[in-house]
């Protein structure tokens, strides 16, 4: 599937990109795209905070099952997307997971977050999931969301 990386016409400065670590691949191909046009310094996840993702991927997404430490790390690496949103321009919601639609609970999480904070945001893949559109439909006329095409 071809992908949409088509821009606001806002000059970006801080970009958070949002979506399931279970598509690793994915989520890194779109993550390189912004660092590559905005600078890594004005991307977040940064690779710090996906080298101490590390173990909650593993834990969530492997065969490891979740610990206390691993649910602890995971509330902590929340709150830091929570405050990367709270400064971003640009939210970018990778909502895909092995080529299909998809938002795990932390990038719903995430979505939901910026769409009270009032923050801009665009989508990889032009949403379909009727709890996710009910949510753009009833947001702000001056909150901007970039429907990606299907």
């Amino acid at each position: 599937m071809q992908r949409d990386f088509r821009e606001q016409s806002v000059e970006i400065v801080r970009i958070v990109v949002c979506g399931s670590y279970g598509d690793m691949e994915c989520f890194l191909e779109v993550l390189e795209h912004y660092r590559q046009r905005y600078g890594g310094q004005n991307v977040f996840p940064n690779n710090e905070h996906l080298e101490l993702s590390r173990p909650c991927i593993e834990a969530h997404h492997g065969q490891k099952g979740e610990t206390e430490d691993t649910t602890i790390t995971r509330s902590r690496l929340m709150k830091a997307y929570f405050e990367q949103i709270d400064h971003a321009d640009l939210i970018v919601v990778m909502n895909e997971k092995n080529g299909e639609e998809y938002y795990g609970v932390g990038t719903t999480l995430e979505l939901g977050y910026a769409f009270a904070k009032g923050k801009r945001i665009h989508f990889t893949r032009k949403p379909t999931n009727p709890n996710i559109l009910s949510l753009i439909n009833g947001q702000q006329n001056d909150q901007k969301v970039c429907l990606a095409p299907q």
